[in-house]
């Protein structure tokens, strides 16, 4: 795992303040030793799933299936009031996994808790040295079995310490974003959102490509400022962060795959910096537990963040453009707070603030240039006070999205892409 280290640099005036914005990349090295895959496939049969959602979501399972081989192990669980396993665990490559598929039909209400407890339990019963993963598609509200949010949470969060993760697919405008966020969040891999059925396949092979390219779990990144006037650190994505005794910042991000890299973005604060010149402001140490052919390895480096404080700015345009990314997704979070409260005028103001600094970066950088059409679009929208769940998901997953550079599930949900003329 290759972990490269950018700086842009802002000089404030006052008392020789300085601002170093600093982005940290972390990317899975190439090739990847491709790692055992122990996956459970979880699949809301509700009634609201009944018609072209279920056969879409039977279809991009049965491409998620037929990615896994032999040496892979599957278990596929449907749910509605009641929860069935209607495949495996067994190896993968079964032509009996895509008959099973081929079989589920739409039923009655949502137990999430119970298909997700089912498929966890599969995966457990067959740990490998490698990725063991619950994937969970639902389009409803969990109205069966457990049902409370932070429990739910906590049962993501309690199988992550038994190495399993747990992926969140949300379909339609129904389900429960902030639930299925969360679970997802706590449990160490990935939220997706899927606004149209169109979409489903594309969101499932994001999932199964990231599995077979993984090249690194349990991502920390763990900062400690060393010079004498650095005041303080901005994080700006929202990752977990722990303060630890020594007065350091442990940020967790999960899991690294070769096809897309990992970052971190974060704001040194320095103040009253009496010496000019080219100086150590922190320490960044990353540690991973990397896929390699014959097992996973635990790897650790430590690099010194060297910055020019002389008075100057050093812009660097990655961290910029990136920086921007970063903006753009905390504003979309605000708009969906204020918009929530009724307060439309000020979401839209907080998603055309977002936009200040992007026309000189749009104009060279399509994926800038698309998040600022795409901001100033859903803020004239707002203004008209046409706000509804879906929009509410867009934003919340285009925010998540762009905080942990997933740049092709964001072009494949925007609403700017050019739809196909034979839809």
């Amino acid at each position: 795992m290759r972990t490269d280290v950018k700086l842009s640099t802002r000089f404030l005036t006052t008392q020789n303040a300085h601002q170093v914005g600093v982005l940290v990349t972390l990317s899975g090295e190439l090739p990847v030793q491709r790692a055992p895959i122990n996956v459970a496939l979880v699949l809301d049969r509700s009634g609201s799933m009944g018609g072209r959602p279920l056969e879409a979501a039977k279809d991009a399972a049965t491409r998620f299936a037929g990615f896994l081989g032999a040496d892979d192990q599957l278990s596929i669980v449907t749910f509605d009031d009641d929860v069935h396993t209607v495949f495996g665990p067994a190896p993968a490559g079964d032509p009996l996994a895509i008959e099973a598929i081929e079989r589920i039909q739409a039923g009655g209400s949502t137990n999430l808790s119970g298909g997700w407890l089912q498929g966890l339990a599969h995966v457990k019963a067959g740990l490998v040295q490698g990725v063991n993963r619950v994937v969970l598609l639902t389009d409803g509200q969990a109205n069966r079995g457990v049902t409370e949010p932070q429990m739910l949470a906590g049962m993501t969060g309690g199988a992550v310490r038994e190495n399993v993760s747990t992926t969140c697919i949300g379909f339609g405008a129904h389900f429960n974003e902030d639930l299925l966020q969360l679970m997802a969040k706590v449990g160490g891999a990935n939220y997706w959102y899927v606004e149209k059925d169109d979409q489903m396949a594309g969101i499932f092979e994001e999932e199964i490509e990231g599995l077979v390219a993984l090249a690194a779990q349990n991502v920390k990144v763990e900062v400690q400022l060393t010079h004498p006037k650095a005041m303080g650190v901005s994080f700006l994505q929202g990752y977990p962060i722990e303060a630890t005794p020594d007065d350091r910042w442990r940020v967790s991000l999960g899991d690294c795959y070769a096809t897309s890299p990992l970052a971190l973005g974060l704001i040194f604060h320095v103040e009253d910096v009496a010496t000019l010149g080219e100086v150590q402001v922190a320490q960044v140490r990353t540690e991973a537990d990397v896929i390699r052919a014959d097992g996973i390895e635990h790897l650790v480096s430590v690099l010194p963040v060297m910055a020019n404080l002389d008075g100057t700015d050093h812009p660097e345009a990655t961290v910029e453009r990136t920086f921007l990314r970063f903006e753009a997704a905390k504003a979309r979070e605000e708009a969906v707070r204020l918009a929530d409260d009724g307060d439309y005028t000020g979401a839209a103001q907080s998603l055309r603030r977002a936009c200040n600094g992007m026309s000189d970066w749009a104009r060279s950088d399509a994926v800038i240039c698309e998040e600022r059409d795409d901001l100033l679009l859903e803020a004239t929208r707002l203004e008209s006070r046409d706000y509804s769940p879906a929009d509410r998901k867009y934003h919340q997953a285009r925010s998540v999205s762009a905080r942990e550079m997933k740049e092709a599930y964001l072009r494949k949900i925007s609403r700017q892409r050019p739809e196909d003329p034979q839809a």
